[in-house]
């Protein structure tokens, strides 16, 4: 990704003030985001002996919770790190969707770091592991929950209303785990991505 294709992305403020879903949630999680030093210098270093400026990126959309619940602390540590930050929704973005897909990664958000070459330095996927876990066991207890999203998705309007508000329980219930340190999974897999292309 070259410096022209990272200026097309959204920085930060203009995502969040853009967003179409989740947009108060998102504001509420930018305030409570927290960064460890020990991670922003660990990234740092990370990032340190390749091609200057590193940049990082989200591709993802609106709708997606996972985003909603990590763009706050992302954002946090690539300021924080010194590394510029994008966002990108995939429906507007063919391109970079289209490789993401071609290599196989068909999740988001995905979130990949650059170095001043354009060359891809690492990517992440989706949620930490530690939280795919907690949604597997949180999806089991509803097993609702996947009958009315395939049910929204074939046009059944009472389904779409119950699946919203179901969704909205379980995003509201993955931002309470982030929120008593999950982020800090998140952070450390982020740090760990350089070099693992």
């Amino acid at each position: 990704m070259n410096k022209e294709e990272f200026q097309q992305g959204y920085d930060i403020e203009s995502y969040v003030s853009n967003l179409r879903n989740y947009r108060s949630l998102v504001k509420k999680l930018m305030e409570t985001a927290q960064v460890k030093a020990e991670h922003i210098s660990a990234l740092r270093d990370a990032v340190g002996e390749y091609a200057q400026p590193v940049r990082a990126t989200m591709m993802t959309e609106d709708w997606c919770g996972d985003s909603a619940c990590n763009v706050p602390v992302l954002a946090q540590l690539f300021e924080a790190a010194g590394i510029e930050f994008r966002v990108f929704r995939g429906s507007e973005k063919e391109d970079l969707k289209a490789m993401y897909e071609n290599d196989g990664d068909d999740h988001i958000p995905v979130v990949s770091l650059w170095d001043g070459t354009g060359k891809e330095l690492g990517r992440w996927i989706e949620a930490p592991e530690a939280v795919q876990e907690r949604k597997e066991t949180w999806k089991a207890a509803h097993p609702n929950f996947e009958r009315l999203y395939l049910r929204q998705k074939e046009g059944d309007k009472q389904a779409a209303k119950e699946f919203g508000t179901l969704y909205r329980q379980f995003l509201e219930e993955m931002a309470r785990w982030y929120q008593e340190g999950l982020w800090n999974e998140t952070v450390r897999e982020i740090v760990q991505l350089p070099g693992s292309r």
